[in-house]
């Protein structure tokens, strides 16, 4: 067990520094080496540029089973710093920016008392110049006050919280950080005025609140802010997706009922997908993908200070774009800054990465519990397949649940579990603690309706795999999910076109025999040449909102009568409703829900890994 004493961030500091000053560690020791991939579309400098990560949760050493992601936050601070030099070079402005969701999905942000309490600490070590909240850092009081007590401070007026506030131990609410941020950048003197949002959240914690982006466009202080004289550039950021949600369509209205020609940058998240997408000819959105997978860039050319005073009668030039998306791996990251492997660590870099590797060894995240033989996947693998995730736990995994109460033990069941709960896909090689955070994070209890008769109860699954979604957080590996185009204020394309565009250019595009590495290759309103790495395209499969295990049903075959329905808490309206609409006479709202205790799906996975041994410890 870590006690906090030991965790103290000053002492690993100066020991990571005399350790690293003459070693060059590109990441984690354990990660494996990136596959050295040909043809790297270059990004484009402009007169601004902008770095962008969004969605991290956490996953600040990498992916260490993943060579196309396998950096750390080590290497991305010694690629930010890189990429600023250039920029000072050029002449032209950088800034680089973080539209938050930091929790909630591995281990290094997770494995603490209070999730957040290392990974924060090395989060601010990067040299970040805005930043922005996500809805993991309101899901507990104690993380949403671990924010205002620690990141808002540290940023100094350039963490920005445009709609969420906290509540203070004497009853008042105050913004968690400020509301806006007003600045001139270092080099061609742009005064530029940030906003950072969050989307219309609900299930924030207690202690904050969030209020709807339509209605804070319209409050005094942000029409005001927008009226400020002097400013060139609006630059937007924070979590929401940029493509069919309406927050960011909210703030563009307000900020165009003032300023019609106004240059407008705005960065998103939460979707976990890479888009840019095009608002109007003086406006774009870049989201940076999940998980540090990506980093995402976006440069602009032909801003001219100084001239939107009175924009309304100005008359302006199309501005010039560039995006790219970036492999977080050390060999793509040290491409794009011009370095080699022997010149690309910094001294921050190599000490952020040192750190890093202390806090994994302390929180015992490298301890392993067994051997994956082959991947097991999500949205990658057919379900249900040999190499389908929700197989796995369905045919193998959830039986063998345990309920704390002995006497329904033997009682047959159906275990249910929505597929959001599993957060990513379980690769090959050594599974350890904190592969059980990466696979799922999430702490849900069991709870159980019992005794619902079986003619009922097998109906469940169908409707719940009839909904929409059962799960807040949208997962897919593919961009595929922004088949439609936004070109002005509530214009879209015809989606079946759509699909066959992509099919037919993704076939013209994608039979290069020189393409080495599977990955994302991402559709987006400016075609699909942004991936920064030229990928064979990750397959897709949808994945249906849930699965079930029949557990303790008769050996001949034939149905029970009833059965105990046995769900994560987060289920209980979807399994309520569900119920309701199989059968509207059941008196469901009577029915007793009871806590069926039993390990966590995490807890469940680790020992049925055990079973698979640990030889690939020993080559």
């Amino acid at each position: 067990m870590v006690t906090i004493s030991r965790l103290v961030l000053a002492a690993l500091t100066a020991a990571a520094t005399a350790a690293c000053e003459n070693v060059f560690e590109l990441s984690q020791p354990s990660a494996l080496p990136p596959v050295k991939t040909p043809n790297l579309r270059d990004i484009e400098w402009g007169q601004i540029n902008f770095i962008s990560t969004t969605d991290t949760h956490g996953w600040l050493a990498g992916h260490l089973l993943q060579p196309s992601f396998a950096a750390d936050w080590g290497d991305y601070a010694s690629f930010i710093e890189h990429a600023k030099e250039i920029a000072d070079e050029k002449g032209v402005d950088l800034i680089v920016i973080d539209d938050g969701d930091q929790h909630d999905g591995n281990g290094l942000s997770d494995a603490t008392p209070v999730n957040g309490q290392v990974s924060q600490q090395i989060l601010m070590m990067a040299p970040i110049d805005l930043m922005s909240i996500g809805n993991h850092e309101l899901y507990k009081c104690e993380v949403t006050q671990q924010t205002y007590d620690l990141l808002a401070p540290h940023f100094d007026g350039r963490y920005l919280t445009s709609n969420v506030e906290i509540m203070l131990q004497n009853g008042s609410w105050v913004h968690i950080g400020q509301r806006s941020y007003r600045f001139t950048t270092k080099n061609k003197k742009i005064n530029i005025m940030a906003f950072g949002f969050l989307f219309d959240f609900k299930l924030n914690c207690a202690n904050s609140r969030v209020s709807e982006v339509e209605q804070v466009v319209q409050q005094a202080w942000f029409q005001a802010a927008i009226r400020e004289p002097g400013i060139d550039m609006f630059v937007v950021f924070g979590h929401y997706p940029i493509r069919f949600w309406p927050e960011m369509w909210a703030i563009h209205r307000a900020i165009r009922a003032v300023h019609k020609n106004i240059p407008i940058q705005y960065f998103g998240g939460h979707s976990h997908v890479r888009d840019f997408t095009v608002l109007d000819s003086r406006a774009t959105a870049l989201q940076a993908g999940r998980f540090l997978e990506t980093v995402g860039w976006v440069s602009i050319d032909g801003i001219e200070p100084g001239i939107y005073e009175d924009d309304l009668s100005y008359s302006a030039k199309p501005l010039k774009y560039s995006r790219r998306y970036l492999d977080f791996n050390t060999h793509s990251l040290s491409y794009h800054v011009n370095k080699t492997e022997s010149t690309f660590g910094t001294p921050l870099g190599k000490k952020i990465s040192k750190i890093i590797d202390e806090y994994r060894i302390e929180l015992n995240l490298t301890y392993p519990f067994g051997c994956v033989p082959t991947d097991y996947l999500l949205e990658k693998a057919k379900y249900p397949g040999p190499n389908s995730l929700l197989t796995l736990l369905e045919e193998n995994v959830l039986m063998n649940l345990e309920s704390d109460h002995s006497a329904i033990k033997e009682n047959p069941r159906l275990i249910f579990i929505n597929s959001g709960s599993l957060r990513y896909d379980m690769y090959s090689g050594i599974f350890t603690i904190d592969s059980g955070y990466i696979v799922s994070p999430f702490d849900n209890k069991w709870k159980y309706i019992p005794q619902v008769p079986y003619s009922i109860a097998k109906r469940i699954l169908a409707r719940l795999n009839a909904l929409d979604y059962i799960f807040m957080e949208l997962t897919t590996p593919i961009s595929r999910t922004m088949l439609v185009r936004q070109s002005n204020l509530g214009d879209t394309f015809d989606i079946n076109l759509m699909n066959s565009f992509i099919s037919a250019s993704a076939a013209q595009d994608l039979t290069h025999e020189d393409l080495k590495t599977t990955g994302y290759v991402t559709i987006d309103d400016l075609g699909m040449d942004g991936d920064d790495t030229p990928h064979k395209p990750y397959p897709i499969y949808y994945l249906p909102n849930a699965i079930a295990t029949k557990d303790n049903f008769p050996i001949d075959g034939s149905e029970p009568e009833a059965v105990d329905v046995i769900f994560l808490d987060f289920m209980l309206p979807f399994i309520l409703d569900a119920l309701k609409d199989i059968d509207p006479a059941m008196p469901t709202d009577d029915w007793a829900v009871l806590l069926y205790g039993g390990k966590s799906v995490k807890e469940l996975i680790k020992d049925f890994v055990r079973g698979w041994g640990t030889q690939c410890l020993n080559p």
